[in-house]
């Protein structure tokens, strides 16, 4: 008797998304992907640590519990149906018989293994194949292509800040001196922030690039100046120009006195700023201008690190 191949469709969940584990033991972390959407391929992509295999090495334990139970109800059920139909044929009576016996025979019940597929926190579409995955967290590869979601992510929050800064715009804010200024520092902020996120896993994918010091490389302009140039080749000048530069300097140390000084110039603003020498002890003038300069810059910054840190972040 030759194999038989039975084939399993996994059931997804409400949103068609099917759970995946990673089957390596240093990971093993759980994530969802939607069937039919990125490429047809027959491997698949840890989104967390990079690991890639078979699809079917992806399987959750729940799935190889729910397989088993198909294939035990699909092979082993018409088996013991044939042998209850051949018991049971022999109850044929004969009046020549001083004793009948008469077989029965009782089937067990074969139950599929139900199971629910496990919440995750971050729906994400892949920019580059369209894949359509979950993933606890929120900077994740793409099980398919290998792409590195953090670039997406960070303009995603790049244009949250965007749509902050106009309430600036609505007549009831503008007349409120207090909340512009909370509106600007706080997309401010928000805006190093997320830069600062988006290195963080750059210098995970990247250390032979981006090294482990200082901590806070990507709010530190001239580390990573430094870091970059030497790791690439490309200074944050050469890749802004040398006047835009000049203003991601100022701005981020307008983040640093607003974060640290209420606002306030400092020295260590002038050390970095000389030119605004007349401002020492003075609150920074921050305004809107300003906070659109800087997502501008940091949108064409990370634009440029794409070409840098794209593939590699995928390997």
């Amino acid at each position: 008797m030759g194999d038989r191949l039975i084939r399993v469709t996994v059931p997804s969940d409400e949103n068609g998304m099917a759970g995946r584990q990673c089957p390596s033991p240093d990971c093993g972390l759980y994530f969802k992907l939607k069937p039919g959407t990125g490429l047809s391929i027959e491997d698949c992509g840890c989104p967390y640590c990079g690991t890639r295999a078979e699809a079917a090495e992806f399987s959750t334990p729940d799935q190889i519990e729910y397989a088993k139970s198909i294939a035990v109800r699909e092979v082993v059920g018409p088996i013991l149906d044939d042998f209850k139909r051949n018991v049971e044929g022999l109850n044929r009576p004969s009046r020549d018989s001083l004793i009948s016996l008469k077989f029965s025979v009782d089937l067990p019940s074969f139950h599929l293994h139900q199971y629910r597929e496990a919440d995750v926190e971050t729906p994400v579409t892949c920019s580059n194949c369209t894949l359509e995955f979950a993933v606890f967290g929120v900077f994740a590869s793409c099980p398919d292509c290998g792409l590195l979601n953090a670039f997406d992510v960070f303009q995603a929050s790049l244009e949250v800040c965007r749509r902050r800064l106009r309430l600036l715009d609505l007549p009831e804010t503008a007349g409120d001196a207090e909340l512009v200024k909370a509106i600007l520092v706080d997309s401010l902020g928000s805006a190093v922030a997320a830069f600062d996120a988006l290195g963080k896993k750059l210098r995970q994918q990247r250390p032979d690039i981006l090294p482990k010091k200082p901590r806070n490389l990507f709010q530190n302009v001239g580390a990573l100046d430094q870091a970059l140039t030497t790791g690439t080749g490309k200074s944050l000048a050469a890749r802004l120009g040398a006047e835009a530069f000049d203003d991601l300097v100022r701005l981020f140390q307008v983040r640093h006195i607003d974060e640290h000084n209420l606002g306030v110039v400092d020295d260590d603003f002038l050390a970095k700023v000389p030119s605004y020498a007349h401002l020492s002890g003075r609150l920074y003038p921050l305004n809107k201008d300003d906070i659109e300069r800087l997502i501008d810059l940091l949108d064409q910054l990370a634009s440029s690190l794409r070409e840098d840190f794209g593939a590699g972040a995928n390997a």
